[in-house]
């Protein structure tokens, strides 16, 4: 970050706000400092403060773990770590969705400011659940170590959390510019994530479903970044083909998308706000 955008960001978000916002730089800095902003204040006053978030996933995968282990047995070996790998990939995806629908709508005053890049505010809405992720990662990587999985194939998690975090955001900028014209598309997202959840492969494997429908949940973008990353840190091995051609040709699709829709209805915002 150069001085002149450190000092930006030392007066505050209306110094940010009237910045001339003219290269990805000056825009990572912005949303960078919006993250920043973000977290701090999210969980402020708070007993558990950004540890909220990793008692959310817990208490969801100890009721996974204990009808799928105890009372529907699915017969899956180390079942709490299969289950906390997906769960980390949607949780992520799920944050980043329904803040992305308000982050436009919630945010008039900046997005009424000429110079303020609006773009700026879905991809915060995508950084911000990523430090969730950050943090459930060491008790992931407990989980696979206690069960003796872990192997070198996880250090190119890296890698699949860039390629999650660019189909994430193509997909956060089109649902943000929609959202601006059509109030509804907030609600739909959280109906669409509450049936994504279950067609995601988070607490079964494909395994556990009849061949004829593999089909069904291919389709679904999710599935192939939930097996990339049990493959790498649950199996110990290389994600599969169709696994890679699905998530980067996801991402490939939902980044110029979004933003080529994103910058061709932005103009409109402020007349719809």
């Amino acid at each position: 970050m150069g001085a002149s955008s450190s000092m930006e960001i030392a007066r505050g978000p209306g110094a940010l706000a009237a910045a001339p916002w003219r290269s990805p730089r000056h825009l990572a800095d912005l949303v960078l400092h919006l993250v920043r902003r973000d977290l701090a204040s999210a969980h402020r006053n708070t007993l558990l403060g950004w540890a909220w978030p990793l008692a959310r996933q817990l208490a969801q995968l100890a009721v996974l773990v204990f009808l799928f282990s105890h009372v529907l047995r699915l017969h899956i070996e180390d079942y709490p770590a299969f289950v906390f790998a997906g769960l980390v990939v949607f949780t992520w995806f799920q944050a980043a969705l329904i803040a992305a629908a308000y982050s436009v709508v919630s945010n008039a005053h900046l997005v009424t400011n000429p110079k303020f890049p609006t773009m700026a505010l879905p991809l915060v809405a995508v950084a911000v659940p990523f430090f969730d992720v950050l943090m459930a990662l060491p008790l992931l990587f407990g989980l696979l170590i206690a069960d003796g999985r872990l192997s070198e194939t996880a250090l190119l998690l890296p890698l699949l959390l860039v390629l999650q975090f660019a189909f994430t955001a193509g997909v956060a900028l089109l649902i943000a510019a929609a959202n601006v014209y059509f109030r509804d598309v907030q609600n739909v997202v959280g109906v669409f994530l509450l049936l994504l959840f279950y067609m995601t492969p988070i607490f079964y494997g494909l395994k556990n479903v009849p061949p004829e429908f593999h089909w069904v949940l291919r389709v679904n973008p999710l599935t192939a970044f939930v097996n990339a990353d049990r493959a790498l840190l649950f199996d110990g091995s290389l994600p599969s083909g169709i696994d890679l051609a699905i998530a980067l040709g996801s991402t490939l699709l939902a980044v110029p998308l979004g933003l080529a829709l994103f910058r061709r209805f932005q103009g409109g915002f402020v007349d719809e706000l």
